[in-house]
């Protein structure tokens, strides 16, 4: 009977963070459906042996899993896959990109909650900005707009816009959230993926300007609609991404 360790075919640990490096890739192979929801990881002598590592190192890339709520671990039933609905918010960089693949389906279903969500932070932080705040906008605006820096520090600017928006609202949970989301956004995951899209991080900078200049001269309306510009602009590379690849939304 062929073992399902052989069906999966791991390659052999990296030696230098070996548990973490077994938890990776028993991830990428739950979220590829190699390992289904509802079905057993493999016993921990046969991971042990298709990873060639103790079985100390497979209990502990298991707890990583279990952390994440891709596992539920019963004493003498093994390992045994949850839902992704059920998985922890951390598993979100993965879901986009692992195996070298960007999945942008998962990224559409992301903006498709976070839009309108931002676009309402961004209305209430118009609402209580002080002019010290709005100084802080324009200015990573500038940053996002300058084609003379990195794209790397055009992207951290824009990052830093959302929490600069979080904290005009005076809102300690949109704050929160903000970070959070700050955070998912520079994953090593998300990073790489943002590379091989090549967002137009100038043009969400000039409609953030827009937004600055009508907010100042009292033009509410307009200063809504160039923000709600800006945060369509935040996703349209990633439409244009999945329209380039309909088929499987991967790279």
């Amino acid at each position: 009977m062929t073992s399902a360790v052989k069906i999966v075919d791991f390659r052999p640990a990296i030696r230098r963070r070996v548990h973490e490096d077994i938890a990776e890739q028993l991830r990428d192979a739950i979220l590829d459906g190699r390992f289904p929801a509802g079905s057993k990881l493999p016993p921990e002598r046969e991971l042990a042996m298709g990873f060639k590592v103790n079985r100390t190192s497979i209990r502990d890339a298991i707890k990583v899993l279990e952390g994440l709520n891709l596992v539920h671990v019963r004493q003498g039933d093994g390992a045994t896959v949850q839902p992704l609905v059920e998985a922890s918010f951390d598993l979100l960089p993965a879901m986009i990109f692992h195996g070298g693949r960007v999945d942008v389906r998962v990224i559409l279903e992301i903006l498709e909650v976070t839009r309108p969500l931002l676009f309402e932070m961004a209305k209430l932080g118009l609402e209580r900005a002080s002019e010290t705040q709005i100084n802080r906008l324009r200015a990573l605006g500038a940053r996002m707009a300058d084609a003379q820096l990195k794209e790397d520090d055009r992207a951290a600017a824009g990052r830093e816009l959302l929490v600069a928006i979080a904290d005009m609202t005076g809102n300690r949970v949109w704050q929160m959230l903000a970070r959070r989301l700050r955070t998912l956004l520079a994953s090593e995951q998300l990073q790489e993926t943002r590379r091989r899209i090549r967002k137009d991080h100038g043009r969400m900078a000039a409609f953030v300007g827009d937004c600055i200049e009508h907010h100042k001269a009292g033009r509410d309306e307009k200063a809504l609609a160039a923000l709600r510009h800006a945060l369509e602009a935040l996703g349209q590379g990633f439409n244009d991404y999945a329209q380039i690849r309909p088929a499987t939304g991967k790279r």
